[in-house]
């Protein structure tokens, strides 16, 4: 009979893990992350952590089919507006993950300042991260978040993981 409730007890302290489990930052992306949050009151690090990880898995390398580059996914386009050299070199690049994090908070605050200063309604937050995957003008022409799956499918899997980053480990 012990052993069954120590089965028991085993298999829910799994299920429970596996519900909602720790997702920890890499460490070579929390200090670039916790600054970037300062930008705006809006963000904070556990947002930009759970966005990072959906749009590359944290991978500065990253490439998409679409073009878009780095830890932030970046198409040229948008890079060519939001990217800063950062580092000195010479060089804004999306692969170099600290300047990609600070341009990622710098269009999230512009995004969640348009928000608000727009008539639409819902969260500026979830407005914001609807027209960082989809575009502005995709927010504005919907009055909302955009009627495409991978959007809706993006704003909820970030909120929802947003809660469980640790920065530590």
């Amino acid at each position: 009979m012990r052993r069954v409730a120590v089965v028991f007890a085993a298999v829910l302290a799994l299920a429970a893990c596996a519900a909602d489990p720790d997702r920890v930052v890499p460490r070579e992306y929390r200090k670039p992350i916790k600054q970037a949050a300062k930008e705006c009151p809006e963000l904070s690090p556990k947002l930009l952590a759970a966005q990072l990880d959906q749009e590359s898995g944290f991978d500065r390398d990253a490439v998409s089919k679409a073009g878009a580059e780095g830890i932030a996914q970046f198409v040229p386009d948008t890079w060519a507006v939001w990217g800063q050299d950062l580092d000195g070199d010479g060089v804004a690049s999306p692969y170099n993950a600290r300047e990609a994090i600070d341009a990622q908070a710098r269009l999230m605050c512009f995004l969640i300042f348009e928000a608000k200063a727009s008539d639409i309604d819902g969260d500026p937050i979830d407005l914001a991260l609807a027209a960082y995957n989809a575009g502005w003008s995709n927010v504005v022409r919907y009055q909302g978040i955009p009627p495409f799956r991978e959007t809706e499918a993006y704003v909820d899997r970030i909120r929802d993981r947003e809660p469980t980053y640790r920065f530590r480990g």
